[in-house]
């Protein structure tokens, strides 16, 4: 053996977990296309009718309908959502349509572009939206959607939402509970399921029931994936950021990405009580998750680039990018912050549990605190700052998106007891009791696949 073959192996193997997981984030593009384009090979003609049966019904639309629990009806997203895929060339394959992503108008107008299609004809190129080459969103969600528009039409496909919300934030708290303990699961719950409507969107945008259900299968992904090591907590945050992208519209990233960081970071901190190694585990968690939903946003682009060329592409991209981030816009403002206070005030008078939602979580971060220093000392308080560190990205988000932030605020606003719930979870894990040191069978996370005993190896 060479000399000085045996560190170079090591440095190696420190970097092969990352270039698999690399290579597996990318190999996961090709799937998700080849979904897209499995979706689209549902016939259109079951679709149209079904949907046209929710307009004579009167369940198709309007648009910005108040939900009746504080918010406003985001259906406008909704019709969007039924009329991706709709709207091609008769001709078309599958396959230039996944490329493409064809799409009809929303509400109004794709009620006349229904009767069209229903009629067998053509929509009329001028009268389908500018953006009829939707590739800008990997529009995951007609994997789910197009089927089941043929199969159950749009009140099945709002039921279907609605389960996977449900069981999406259920499976998260049970993980989370199982991972660090129950008070960080219910806070890191509670504060969103109070403080949003989001009870409301399966009946009303049944788009933001998919978007939740993806935020949480994120932590749910993270929180199982740290149940066995910690690179697998890492590898089960870049897929919940790919899944969230892939059937998001750019609603609520924040959310998922601040809560996966957080989750993986207390589940660290659970398990070592090492403040050091759970601000290094939370920072890497939160770079893993924008960078594997970045990738996979960018992904979608090339795809674009490959079949429609560059000018197509590159002239929607930098289109939507100086849109999202300082587009002209009515009642938009462009001071500095400003995303930031609009998200604020409309969390706080549109939503009516804002006030008991955010007295709660002060009660409990208080609670949390002082309970961490009687248990820990003044140290303690270092902890609930890294776990609760994440939370940071929210008003950087605002910020950033301001455009976006200010004119979606009915949406965007949940960013914000998002946000309230990872401070609130932070500071209850800071209280976490001390960790018996002699307790037999205990375990930790560990590099690999398998655990060893706690004090035996730090976390890397």
């Amino acid at each position: 053996m060479r000399p000085g073959s045996t560190a170079h192996g090591r440095r190696g193997g420190r970097w092969r977990p990352w270039a698999v997981g690399i290579g597996l984030l990318l190999g996961l593009q090709f799937v998700f296309f080849g979904l897209l384009t499995a979706a689209q090979a549902v016939p259109d003609r079951p679709i149209v009718d079904n949907l046209l049966s929710s307009v004579e019904a009167g369940t198709y639309g309007p648009n910005s309908l108040p939900d009746r629990v504080g918010g406003i009806s985001d259906t406008f997203t909704e019709c969007v959502l039924v009329g991706t895929g709709l709207g091609a060339e008769p001709d078309e394959s599958a396959f230039s349509r996944a490329v493409r992503m064809p799409r009809i108008a929303s509400c109004a107008g794709g009620e006349a572009d229904l009767r069209a299609l229903a009629g067998d004809a053509p929509v009329p190129r001028e009268e389908l939206p500018d953006d009829n080459n939707y590739f800008r969103y990997w529009a995951g969600y007609t994997v789910l959607t197009r089927p089941a528009l043929a199969l159950i039409g749009l009140e099945g496909l709002r039921i279907v939402s609605g389960a996977l919300m449900v069981a999406a934030l259920v499976g998260a708290a049970l993980a989370v509970r199982a991972r660090t303990s129950t008070p960080v699961a219910l806070a890191l719950t509670l504060p969103f399921l109070l403080g949003t409507n989001m009870l409301s969107t399966p009946s009303t945008s049944f788009s933001h029931s998919l978007a939740i259900a993806a935020a949480y299968l994120s932590v749910l992904l993270t929180a199982v994936g740290a149940g066995r090591s910690l690179r697998l907590g890492y590898l089960g945050a870049a897929l919940g950021a790919a899944v969230f992208c892939y059937v998001d519209l750019l609603t609520t990233p924040a959310v998922p990405w601040i809560m996966s960081a957080f989750v993986l970071g207390a589940a660290v901190w659970y398990r070592r009580r090492s403040t050091a190694e759970a601000l290094l585990v939370t920072l890497t968690a939160g770079v893993v998750w924008v960078v594997a939903f970045g990738v996979t946003w960018a992904s979608r682009w090339l795809f674009a680039v490959v079949f429609l060329g560059v000018d197509e592409t590159l002239s929607v991209v930098r289109g939507k990018v100086a849109e999202r981030t300082g587009g002209a816009w009515d009642g938009v403002s462009d001071a500095f912050g400003a995303g930031v206070v609009s998200n604020l005030d409309y969390w706080w008078d549109r939503v009516p549990t804002s006030s008991l939602v955010l007295v709660a979580c002060t009660v409990a971060v208080l609670a949390g605190l002082v309970l961490a220093v009687v248990r820990g000392g003044p140290r303690r308080l270092a902890v609930a700052a890294v776990l609760g560190a994440p939370a940071l990205v929210v008003p950087v988000w605002y910020a950033v998106l301001s455009n976006h932030s200010q004119i979606h605020e009915f949406f965007v606003y949940r960013n914000v007891p998002a946000a309230l719930a990872v401070v609130t979870a932070a500071a209850l894990a800071a209280a976490a009791p001390p960790r018996p040191e002699d307790a037999p069978g205990r375990e930790t996370l560990t590099r690999g696949g398998s655990a060893v005993p706690e004090d035996s190896a730090p976390v890397r």
